[in-house]
């Protein structure tokens, strides 16, 4: 397999592993929040946006470091392989 494309999945995988908890995350508090305002009859758009906020600030604060990781990995990953990309064939 050629090696920009062993590359760019390697990317894609490592978006994916990165951004995964926060998407989860803020699916069930979203999914939540509606069962709330619904069963409360609450129309306030601004308590929705809170909590989000409240938990990607969170997340971040919390697990922020292992995210930078991946793509800090991800980077030096890329680095060490330039060499070889800029010289491979195209075809």
């Amino acid at each position: 397999m050629p090696l920009y494309i062993t590359l760019f999945q390697t990317a894609l995988a490592t978006c994916i592993l990165a951004i995964t908890p926060l998407i989860i995350v803020l699916l069930v508090i979203s999914i939540a929040t509606a069962i709330f305002q619904s069963a409360l009859q609450i129309e306030d758009a601004t308590f929705a946006l809170l909590l989000k906020n409240l938990a990607t600030i969170l997340l971040i604060l919390f697990a922020g470091a292992t995210m930078l990781g991946r793509f800090e990995f991800l980077a030096a990953n890329w680095i060490s392989h330039a060499p070889s990309f800029i010289t491979q064939s195209w075809h």
